[in-house]
């Protein structure tokens, strides 16, 4: 009668909401005051150590390893702690442990590229990359020799039942590299990038440069002022890094040049870090297809650089710089100008506003590369 008093005290304490490694003290001071007044300390501790004995073979704690330092042997004999074992989470694992040796053994794998990623060392050992892989090798087996390339979000809902599931694969593969998008026949494909064209008529625009800016501010102020000064096919609004999302198939750019017939892109964004990344990549990304760079919009940043509408910052930002980047994108006087301010301060290129931008645009047609 007083054991089952006392083990429901310490089912109690072991089942709270608290650490999932309960002390020793809690338990003994549970243990002590449920049981008889009589009974001495030491006849309490062997109390407590039977009871803890009976929870642990009924899977409800766990007692540190006898071999470790987890049990006072010089005084008590009890363990220092216990660890309360959640039992559904413990279900939980079991049943993933018993589906992953089912669909490891039970699957026929496609040999090439399946086998070595479920059989090799080191293997999974998630249920969820188990049920990838399984999804995967579906496909992989039962697709046809021509199997058309499709943009990702198609093959993602085929192969996994979700749009989206496959998304992270534009950056990193499959299985740590060992499957690609091309290994599923499918692209990354980037949101279409909005642009407004200077007129519907092809034989206004035709042959003009198109002008990518980073921000949503800028972007509407250089179209209403290039709609007055008739300077570019049309203004692309970037979205940040948006335009420099990569594409196995194409580049965002390209449909937007081919469409309008346009000559050229000049870029205009922040001057900091990532203003400055962005056009890097994108270069970097055209160059792989055998596109042209874009040209930096010099005259728009000096500028913005002249206006002096800077922002400081909090911490320096140097070591953020790619130097050597700066001096190539912005040219030898501009970016030493920039590099000497830019650890400590950066130039939004909302700075610069329709009113500052109709004389500058006036000025750059017919449009030269400058440095």
């Amino acid at each position: 009668m007083i054991d089952a008093k006392i083990r429901k005290a310490l089912q109690k304490i072991i089942s709270g909401p608290k650490a999932k490694t309960i002390e020793i003290g809690p338990l003994f001071k549970a243990a002590r005051a449920n049981a008889l007044d009589q009974d001495s300390d030491m006849a309490v501790l062997k109390i407590l150590l039977k009871i803890l004995q009976q929870l642990a073979e009924e899977g409800e704690i766990k007692l540190p390893s006898q071999k470790g330092e987890g049990w006072d042997r010089n005084k008590t004999g009890l363990p220092h702690y216990v660890t309360r074992i959640d039992r559904e989470k413990e279900a939980q694992k079991k049943a993933n442990r018993e589906e992953i040796e089912e669909i490891r053994n039970n699957t026929s794998w496609e040999p090439k590229m399946m086998i070595p990623i479920v059989h090799s060392r080191p293997g999974l050992t998630k249920v969820e990359d188990y049920r990838k892989a399984a999804a995967v090798n579906d496909y992989l087996i039962q697709k046809s020799t021509d199997q058309p390339k499709v943009p990702v979000r198609e093959r993602s809902l085929q192969i996994f039942g979700d749009e989206k599931f496959l998304d992270s694969c534009s950056k990193k593969d499959l299985f740590s590299g060992r499957i690609s998008l091309e290994d599923l026949d499918c692209f990354y494909y980037p949101e279409p990038l909005a642009f407004h064209p200077l007129s519907m008529d092809l034989g206004e625009i035709k042959g003009k440069p198109l002008l990518v800016v980073e921000n949503s501010n800028t972007y509407r102020s250089c179209w209403q002022a290039n709609a007055i000064t008739k300077t570019f096919a049309a203004v692309v609004y970037g979205k940040g890094y948006k335009a420099a999302a990569k594409s196995m198939e194409e580049d965002g750019l390209l449909s937007i040049e081919t469409q309008l017939e346009s000559c050229g892109i000049w870029y205009f964004g922040d001057l900091d870090p990532d203003g400055l990344e962005i056009p890097k990549i994108i270069n970097k990304n055209r160059e792989k297809l055998g596109l042209s760079s874009l040209l930096a919009g010099i005259p728009l940043y000096k500028a913005l650089m002249r206006k002096g509408l800077l922002v400081l910052y909090e911490n320096s930002q140097e070591k953020k710089h790619d130097k050597k980047w700066a001096i190539q994108w912005l040219g030898k006087e501009l970016a030493q100008t920039y590099l000497d301010q830019v650890d400590c301060v950066r130039w939004p290129q909302e700075g610069l506003g329709e009113r500052d931008l109709i004389p500058i645009f006036s000025e750059l047609f017919p449009l030269k590369k400058e440095r």
